[in-house]
């Protein structure tokens, strides 16, 4: 692997390619302060905008295929790092209203659907800039198709993260694109996006990782004769290091087999069947030579012609990159169990004709291979603030009965001094299991609650529980960061969305389940996997069911308590295991809001008034 780079340092390094690729397409804008490249071609038909994003560093993707037919918006975070939910947040915004000319009033106003990969900073990110949207834009429709292509982690342990998004994404950007433009309604892109999801199969190899300008090197050499399957996209490690001994027709005979079976539990189930049609999708991961990719596409055709599988479409091209990694990915989509699928939905797509259907987007390799014959086949930067960090909930809504911002309020001074009570605590927990960071984090989101209340409490007093709930999760998003940071903040906005549309007491009592429940379509967390879900679910379920707060909390601390006889499924704790450091701990997340809860309980109860919704034992 070269470490040697024309910009040997990161910084500054992504708006400078994003304004290079601004350059290949005259429909295309950027807005450097979120880093969105959008299209200004408005389709008469379309009635749906498509957007997508996530880390540098994986170019052409994404700017390559924004434009006419494929995605309207963009949106890039640093190398390998996801876009922060104020980013996409301004996606959004672009994607659905348009220029800074058009007014959220807009006659010209798009639902968005947002296609998203499935990795923990993505998927925490882009879900809270879709609650934050479903609030701040109620003009518009949103949701959400996850991308989980690869197929490299079914049946190992990582499978309750789910299988991560690779290179099939642009496959899915391309078909969904092209479906907006004929113009469907957001419910059938959906249905399509998941039918094509779920029918997608991709794997990578590579024989040496890629650098990552300004950066040492971090990842052991593969040796000579070595090369690894199933790595992900951003340098991290596959699932095991293969000897090459018959050179690379073995590994694509391996590969070919997981793409077109999955062996679960020693099950062997097929997933494509002889005579299928599909479509190959090869992917160079940025370091390998049009001469070998050639080679690698002829032996990978060769092995599935033998299984009696032939693809109707074959691209082959630098779609989703690994910056320099000397690797390839295969992504196999099975069209004809795609429109089974459909059929019991009473839904008809032709995918071949929305692959095969034109685009602007200048990274797209329009062209059509199939076996025989008898298938057919001014610039300037957008410096416009769209930020709409300064946007609330209406202020003057009605305000939910019995629960006052100034209850909310002591009880947020209470929940946060519980918190730092426990800094260290969490700390010591999060060091066995973790990177040690959670008691700051969890600190750091104290303190800046305290620091509002006292520097605004009048204004926060004025605020209706919706409003003040909002502003809370905006302060936490910006304060603790990280996966804690977004999991509040998808969960804190969707709190306010539900209680801005509650005016009944009994109904305030169940929004905190409801808000779990748009949680929980963002992580894959659920309860027993030693997360913060152990603490909040019985909490949100108890509070639902009993409107006892006392009581919910004391389910709140039993469930964390419980996480001392868990295995971690998630997060870095799922890398460490169960071992003898680990013993008797529990998990710092789900502790850390189960003292949270009980503090916040300490302050209700001392400063609520008798009649609220909420039962005082």
């Amino acid at each position: 692997m070269t470490t040697r780079h024309f910009y040997p340092s990161a910084e500054g390094l992504v708006l400078k390619s994003l304004r290079g690729a601004i350059l290949l397409n005259p429909s295309l804008k950027l807005h450097p302060a979120s880093r969105t490249v959008y299209t200004t071609y408005r389709s008469e038909s379309a009635n749906v905008s498509v957007i997508c994003g996530g880390g540098a560093g994986h170019e052409p993707a994404y700017a390559g295929y924004t434009g006419r037919g494929m995605l309207t918006a963009c949106v890039s975070g640093e190398i390998f790092a996801s876009p922060s939910s104020k980013q996409i947040l301004n996606t959004i915004r672009i994607a659905a209203f348009g220029s800074e000319d058009s007014p959220l009033s807009s006659s010209e106003k798009r639902d968005v659907l947002v296609i998203i990969n499935n990795y923990t900073g993505d998927r925490l990110n882009f879900g809270l800039a879709i609650e934050k949207a479903r609030v701040l834009f109620s003009e518009i429709n949103l949701t959400s198709v996850v991308v989980a292509d690869d197929v490299s982690l079914i049946g190992t342990p990582a499978d309750a993260v789910g299988p991560r998004g690779l290179a099939g994404n642009i496959l899915v950007c391309k078909l969904l694109g092209a479906l907006a433009d004929k113009g469907a309604n957001l419910e059938k892109m959906k249905t399509y996006g998941e039918a094509v999801v779920a029918n997608l199969s991709s794997m990578g190899v590579a024989l040496e990782h890629c650098h990552v300008p300004g950066r040492e090197e971090v990842t052991k050499p593969l040796e000579e004769d070595e090369c690894e399957i199933g790595l992900g996209l951003h340098n991290e490690a596959g699932v095991g290091r293969v000897k090459m001994a018959d050179g690379i027709k073995g590994v694509i005979e391996e590969m070919v087999k997981m793409l077109l079976e999955r062996t679960v539990e020693g099950k062997v189930t097929t997933v494509t069947r002889a005579g299928d049609e599909t479509i190959l999708f090869v992917n160079n991961l940025g370091g390998v030579s049009q001469l070998e990719m050639g080679a690698l596409l002829s032996d990978l055709v060769n092995v599935l012609v033998a299984r009696d599988v032939h693809p109707r479409r074959i691209f082959v091209s630098s779609f989703m990159t690994s910056l320099n990694a000397s690797g390839f990915s295969a992504t196999l989509l099975n069209v004809s169990e795609v429109n089974r699928h459909l059929r019991t939905q009473n839904v008809a797509v032709g995918t071949f004709e929305l692959v095969d259907a034109p685009t602007d987007a200048y990274s797209w390799l329009g062209v059509q291979r199939y076996w025989e014959d008898k298938f057919s086949p001014t610039r300037q930067e957008d410096t416009h603030d769209y930020f709409p960090t300064g946007a609330t909930i209406n202020t003057n809504a009605d305000v939910v009965q019995c629960v006052t911002p100034s209850n909310i309020a002591n009880a947020l001074h209470s929940a946060c001094h519980a918190v730092l009570k426990v800094e260290k605590e969490l700390t010591e927990y999060d060091t066995a299991t973790g990177d040690g960071d959670c008691g700051h984090t969890f600190a750091a989101g104290a303190h800046a609650i305290l620091g509002e209340l006292e520097e605004r409490d009048s204004v926060l007093i004025e605020l209706d529980p919706a409003a003040l709930t909002q502003r809370v999760a905006a302060i936490l998003e910006d304060s603790m960061g990280g996966t804690i940071g977004a999991l509040f903040g998808i969960y804190l906005n969707a709190l306010a969305f539900v209680l801005h549309s509650t005016s009944s007491s009994p109904g305030t009592q169940e929004a905190p389940m409801r808000a779990l429940e748009v949680l929980a379509h963002h992580t894959t967390a659920k309860p027993g996997d030693r997360t913060v879900i152990d603490a909040l679910h019985p909490f949100c379920e108890s509070l639902a069911k009993s409107g006892n707060l006392s009581e919910a909390v004391v389910q709140a601390i039993s469930g964390a308590k419980a996480t001392r006889d868990m295995t971690p499924k998630l997060g870095r704790a799922a890398y460490v295991g169960k071992t003898e450091a680990t013993y008797n701990v529990l998990d710092p997340g789900a502790w850390g809001v189960a003292k949270l809860l009980e503090g916040f309980s300490e302050g209700w109860l001392r400063h609520g008034k008798r009649g609220s919704m909420l039962q005082h034992n």
